[in-house]
């Protein structure tokens, strides 16, 4: 009876654990993937608040050139 059963659980047992281990290499792809996927936002978005802040910085030097040509106004 005892080896009957070993018979079942130990193919069970290592097809359980082979799943596992293949599931590890998939989940390192996808958190690979991810890391990749977020470090290209991350450029993307660097990119974007160098151009607004430098926008800002144009638009903050107008409104002081505005501001005193029309002070006594």
């Amino acid at each position: 009876m005892h080896d009957d059963l070993m018979q079942v659980l130990l193919p069970f047992i290592t097809g359980l654990l082979a799943w596992y281990l293949s599931n590890k290499t998939s989940n390192h792809d996808y958190t690979k993937d991810e890391n990749d996927r977020l470090l290209k936002r991350v450029d993307t978005l660097t990119k974007r608040v160098d151009y607004l802040t430098e926008e800002n910085d144009k638009l903050r030097k107008e409104l002081g050139n505005y501001e005193a040509k029309h002070k006594n106004y």
